[in-house]
């Protein structure tokens, strides 16, 4: 837990709420619910701790609930107990057994991918398909002149 002498850090106790957009120089440890924005060095999502909307921050570790955006400009850790779900960009990850990551994932930098599957390596190509032979000129088929003879037998 912080130490609420230090300056710059912002502490959410236990069974508090606090709504709308918070800058903290230093660290924030949140142990109640909070929703809206937070921007700052690091951020501590404690166990009973709840973050509802866009977090930044360089270091991120989540043992409690994060929903929304989620930003961790260095590290991410996701600890056994922690969910973390949303648009999530990190730069290095650690999830640890038990913890929970859900929604999209970016590392720092990249632009998001399509999940389509991967292209066949250059050398399993297929063969190309053999060209088919010409074709035979067309024949011409005359058909018999109708014939009026009511004495022809059918053929059995």
């Amino acid at each position: 837990m912080a130490d609420t002498n230090t300056p710059g850090t912002l502490l959410v106790g236990e069974g508090v709420f606090m709504k709308g957009s918070m800058r903290v120089p230093g660290l924030a440890s949140i142990d109640g619910k909070l929703e809206g924005e937070l921007t700052a060095d690091t951020v501590h999502i404690q166990t009973n701790g709840s973050m509802n909307g866009r977090t930044t921050a360089s270091h991120v570790k989540v043992a409690g609930a994060v929903t929304d955006t989620t930003i961790a400009n260095k590290t991410l850790v996701i600890e056994s107990t922690g969910l973390i779900a949303g648009s999530i960009t990190y730069e290095d990850l650690e999830i640890k057994k038990g913890g929970s990551l859900q929604g999209s994932i970016n590392k720092v930098g990249q632009q998001p991918q399509n999940f389509a599957p991967p292209s066949p390596p250059a050398a399993v190509m297929p063969e190309p398909v053999p060209e088919a032979p010409p074709a035979a000129a067309p024949v011409q088929v005359k058909a018999a002149p109708p014939t009026n003879d009511m004495t022809r037998k059918p053929r059995i």
